[in-house]
């Protein structure tokens, strides 16, 4: 599959990267693996259109983007399917993908039209201002560097381009090399939209080759991405050499607490949601299910009885409840952790098998204590149900903050005023009370504590974070009062 670079195809051979089906093993497409001087060319041309995007008066560039969102909808068959061949999760859940991007895209549009400056009283002593009037606005950064997970490419590129583009900025996207097939696609419509080539651009290739290239480019004026903490810490130290600014959603361990007094049969609905989607590869998924020991074995009897029930296969069969993994060899870690975890004493009491390629059945693990690493910073980044027994308040608040990341969390009660307090204490960007943590809106301003990030997504927040406040001064307009 061929990319634009610079506002041009590529006119030069590049080495070819396959792009794999990770059900079947099967080669997809390839898409070139570009070099350092190719990023160099690319931001670049960005800077050009970057110019010529914030140039257009804000309601064009809401024409625009709305058109582009409507496209990827008339597109969502398609391209839902493409993405569900290169990732492998489940058809549903990759078109829900591009119904997120729309809903992103009109979230941001309707708030730049209402982005507002502010007009200052002049409240100095100094004669020499008396008759200044002061006033601000928001302009854009210039080019963004977006960096995108293979768990939600789509729908967390949409959490990354819609707030710039919609402030002004232009973007250079950097695709998962596991499926970026589908982003590229996305990039196309946001040319048919009408966003200028140059102002939104993709590049491919292994990160290890190109990644610093970019982040590291002057040129570049804030860098946004999703991924693991090991690598954002990484980025943030090449960045700060250009005082490049940087929003980061990186790793979570997240917490699902059962009070004594919740309502069990709520919590297991709730626990699939937020363990079994997408296998289990979610960031803000609940990880650690820290269970009051009066209801545990309820809690756990009824949790294997569900996941029972489910059906594991082929993703593009609509009749499936799990997909598969993004490669064997992501599956294959899970399958090492839950035996890591087992040796340091915990029971698995169901699941935890590899079958075919990718494909997890989800696990349950017991026995599982404050001590062991998957109770703190050990991320198991699939469909695994560590469950955590505590007697008090105190101990469970004691295990939900004993761990080095904070994105979300989530705390059953019947006692909305008991679970608010308990909540109020918990180290974590959100806290969702009777409802799982894999929890997130276009508008909620969405982001960790601790280790899990820097900054916010959300259109009630973001899009002030991608422009930059400047300062107007009239000078003695008012005449020297």
């Amino acid at each position: 599959m061929y990319i634009q670079l610079g506002g041009g195809r590529i006119d030069k051979e590049r080495e070819a990267l396959p792009v794999c089906n990770p059900v079947n093993g099967e080669v997809i497409d390839t898409v070139p693996g570009l070099t350092p001087a190719d990023i160099a060319t690319a931001v670049e041309a960005a800077a050009e259109g970057q110019r010529e995007w914030a140039a257009k008066p804000q309601t064009e560039r809401n024409r625009i983007l709305r058109r582009f969102a409507d496209l990827l909808l008339s597109r969502r068959a398609e391209l839902g399917e493409l993405l569900c061949r290169e990732n492998g999760k489940r058809i549903s859940e990759a078109e829900e993908e591009f119904d997120t991007v729309a809903a992103l895209i009109e979230s941001y549009c309707d708030k730049a039209g209402h982005l507002y400056g502010v007009s200052l009283p002049n409240v100095t002593d100094a004669t020499s201002c008396h008759g200044d009037v002061i006033f601000t606005r928001h302009e854009p950064l210039g080019v963004v560097a977006c960096l995108l997970p293979f768990n939600f490419p789509v729908e967390l590129c949409g959490h990354k381009i819609a707030p710039a583009l919609a402030a002004g900025n232009a973007v250079i996207i950097k695709p998962p090399s596991d499926c970026p097939l589908a982003i590229i696609k996305l990039v196309d419509c946001l040319h048919e939209a009408g966003v200028p080539a140059k102002a939104a651009q993709v590049v491919t290739g292994r990160g290890s080759v190109i990644g610093d290239a970019l982040v590291s480019h002057p040129g570049i004026a804030a860098i946004t991405m999703t991924g693991g903490t090991e690598t954002g810490a990484h980025i943030a130290s090449v960045a700060a050499k250009n005082l490049t600014r940087c929003f980061f959603e990186l790793g979570g361990n997240d917490a699902f607490v059962i009070l004594d007094d919740a309502d069990i049969d709520l919590t297991i609905g709730q626990a699939l949601e937020s363990r079994v989607n997408n296998a289990g590869q979610v960031c803000c998924a609940s990880k650690r299910y820290i269970v009051h020991e009066s209801v545990a074995e309820e809690f756990t009897d009824k949790l294997i009885l569900a996941l029972k029930q489910l059906k594991i296969g082929d993703p593009a069969d609509r009749s499936m409840n799990v997909g598969g993994m993004i490669s064997e060899k992501a599956r294959d870690e899970v399958v090492e952790q839950i035996r890591h975890t087992v040796g340091q004493g915990a029971t698995l009491v169901y699941g935890g098998e590899a079958q075919g390629k990718n494909f997890l059945v989800p696990a349950v693990l017991t026995g599982v204590t404050g001590e062991m690493d998957v109770a703190c910073d050990l991320e198991i980044f699939g469909a695994v149900f560590p469950i955590i027994r505590f007697k008090t308040l105190e101990e469970a608040l004691a295990l939900v903050n004993h761990c080095p990341y904070g994105l979300n969390s989530a705390v059953f009660s019947r006692d909305m005023a008991k679970a608010i307090s308990f909540a109020e204490q918990i180290q974590a960007g959100s806290a969702v009370i009777n409802g799982g943590g894999n929890y997130r809106t276009a508008t909620m301003p969405f982001g960790g504590f601790k280790k899990s990030g820097i900054g916010r997504e959300g259109s009630s927040r973001t899009l002030e974070e991608f422009t930059q406040e400047k300062s107007y001064v009239l000078k003695a307009v008012l005449g020297n009062r």
